[in-house]
């Protein structure tokens, strides 16, 4: 079975199956889309919106697929897959050979992401960089913070490696005092990743505290490999005052 939700006015199709689908899925699929498409000239977009990807009750039912997305693929910009399925590894590269549309895949859950990608209102997803503040304390501490936005990338890190690497290098045993804020973090590109880790391993011994602010179950994967070679203590927050807070208490008992 396959539900068809056609929104004329931003011109986009959600098709939600449930079960196998059918050639007569398809068949129902096009006799909704073909008269929007008339209508707007071009569908905006097209989303896959399965938690589980569904399979087909025959092989004929497959190929009546690829024929509808054949007969549509250069109208319609943009296709989402919004599902936690592993068959999308599959059907993307499978998709891409006969539609020119767009492609991207989102989790189940972000359906309203998808929506703001096709409509070409999802700048604000897309945002990413790690902003840094160094203040020097006195002359062996200083505190550190991180602001980790979005998917960091290589270049991200490469804005910020310079001047870390300048400042530390200058005391001969610095003391650092790090605030780590990843409320708004989603995650690395490979590369990155690998640069975060290598800022644990050149500076780690540097490093006396780390407060995490907020929750995200990729950096604190990472944060237990860098703890390898980190001296200092690592400890997570919900608030940020209380991050703070921590991170001072031994600037409070020393006045």
């Amino acid at each position: 079975m396959l539900n068809i939700i056609t929104d004329s006015k931003e011109a986009i199709t959600i098709l939600e199956p449930v079960g196998a689908l059918s050639q007569n899925d398809f068949e129902r699929a096009s006799k909704q889309i073909d008269p929007l498409i008339e209508k707007v000239g071009q569908l905006k977009g097209l989303i896959i919106y399965a938690e589980s990807f569904p399979y087909w009750d025959s092989f004929s039912a497959f190929v009546k697929h690829l024929k509808f997305i054949e007969a549509h693929h250069a109208k319609v910009e943009k296709v989402a897959f919004v599902t936690n399925s592993s068959i999308v590894d599959f059907v993307e590269p499978l998709a891409k050979h006969f539609v020119k549309a767009h492609i991207k895949h989102f989790q189940f859950n972000d359906l309203d992401k998808a929506r703001a990608w096709i409509k070409g209102e999802d700048d604000f997803l897309e945002t990413h960089g790690l902003s840094m503040g160094l203040k020097r304390l006195d002359s062996n501490n200083f505190f550190l913070s991180f602001t980790a936005i979005g998917k960091l990338t290589h270049e991200d890190y490469e804005r910020i490696m310079p001047i870390i690497d300048a400042t530390l290098s200058e005391v001969k045993k610095p003391k650092v005092n790090a605030l780590v804020d990843i409320k708004n973090f989603q995650g690395w590109e490979a590369k990155a990743a690998w640069d975060d880790l290598k800022l644990g391993i050149k500076h780690g011994l540097a490093f006396n505290k780390i407060a995490i602010y907020g929750h995200n179950k990729l950096i604190n994967n990472l944060m237990n490999v860098s703890s390898w070679f980190m001296s200092g203590e690592i400890k997570e927050f919900s608030n940020r005052q209380e991050a703070l807070r921590w991170l001072n208490e031994e600037e409070v008992a020393k006045a």
